[in-house]
């Protein structure tokens, strides 16, 4: 599956960093394709956190949102699963 990081998934990341207060500076990283894959960890973690947090309904089923998440979790992990 070949992903491409759009302007989408860039605004809900710099969101989600925002909200956690994390380094958005990882962000500027991974649009730029020079992400460490310590950096890859990171923006991993926080997005998990938020999928954890946001992403499911009442019965555990991911919303539209948390979809949104999983596919961004896809994408940072892609060039770990080559």
């Amino acid at each position: 599956m070949n992903l491409i990081l759009t302007q989408r998934m860039l605004s809900l990341l710099e969101e989600v960093f925002t909200f956690r207060g994390a380094d958005l500076s990882l962000i500027e990283n991974l649009s730029r394709n020079k992400v460490t894959p310590a950096e890859r960890k990171a923006i991993i973690d926080v997005i998990a956190l938020e999928l954890c947090d946001k992403g499911f309904d009442a019965q555990s089923e991911p919303t539209a949102y948390g979809l949104e998440l999983e596919r961004l979790i896809d994408f940072v992990n892609g060039p770990n699963l080559k």
